[in-house]
């Protein structure tokens, strides 16, 4: 007990342990995800359905999506790729959470959408190719370190025919500004999301001003069994996002607040990017 007090009073080192697997292959946890991901009382895990709307309809009003072959990285339970594919184009979806895949397949079936579903980690599993646009949204970009975040770039190239366009989003600054460092301890965290079982949850939360970072480290305490996820969230602002795309060989066509058109500024909560291979 007195090592993981210790270990849990210290400020770990940025990006020192990733555990995203853990949320998507846990059982219990997966259900949540999936969950939370439908859950239209919430933007936690995923846009409300009415603002997937809006984004969609305003990446096909600068792409024009209808023909086009897209891919989208971290689909989920598939909320963009059935509208992407109601748009015309021809979709393919790549996640490595088997319970969103199989909601995701069930509801292309059921909805009449022609939508291709590949489960894999798109940092290190094999990738199809021949894509006109690759999409990343929901922030998946700013969970990862800046080595990882390097990788998925320079895959993201490799997927893309010549001409064609990342579209992404990131986590600004005025959502940095909003965070603060607390640590909580509760009997069953966060309304039992964490396990079926009985378990204390402990949730510290950290920021490092210089790095535009944060952490939101849970440690899960049950009868038998402790364990822990580590919540890596990267800021950007627009120049330092800008730089990181221009580094891995793509040119920003445009930048927005979020991904549906609105005008950037310093403090947006959002950044949302179209960007074309250079």
């Amino acid at each position: 007990m007195y090592e993981l007090l210790k270990d849990i009073s210290v400020r770990p080192e940025p990006f020192c342990r990733y555990t995203a697997m853990t949320l998507w292959t846990r059982p219990h946890l997966a259900k949540q995800m999936l969950k939370f991901h439908l859950n239209q009382e919430t933007d936690l895990a995923s846009h409300r359905f009415e603002n997937i709307d809006r984004i969609v309809r305003w990446i096909d009003s600068q792409l024009h999506l209808s023909g086009k072959r897209i891919c989208d990285l971290g689909c989920g339970p598939g909320l963009y790729t059935q509208r992407f594919s109601g748009t015309g184009a021809e979709v393919t979806g790549v996640d490595f959470s088997t319970n969103s895949l199989e909601y995701a397949k069930r509801k292309a079936v059921e909805e009449g959408y022609s939508i291709r579903y590949l489960k894999a980690d798109y940092l290190s599993d094999d990738l199809p190719a021949g894509f006109d646009i690759v999409t990343l949204i929901f922030t998946d970009f700013c969970v990862l370190s800046p080595a990882q975040r390097t990788t998925v770039l320079g895959r993201i190239r490799e997927m893309l025919n010549p001409g064609g366009y990342l579209v992404m989003d990131a986590l600004g600054m005025g959502s940095f500004v909003a965070k603060e460092e607390h640590t909580l301890i509760e009997n069953k965290l966060m309304n039992g999301f964490w396990s079926g079982r009985d378990y204390v949850g402990i949730h510290r939360a950290f920021i490092y001003p210089e790095e535009h970072l944060s952490l939101d480290r849970f440690i899960i305490v049950e009868p038998n069994e402790t364990w822990q996820v580590f919540n890596w969230f990267q800021y950007f602002t627009p120049e330092s996002l800008q730089a990181e795309l221009t580094a891995a060989g793509f040119v920003v066509d445009q930048m927005v607040a979020g991904l549906t058109g609105e005008t950037m500024k310093d403090d947006s909560d959002l950044i949302g990017v179209i960007a074309s291979v250079s």
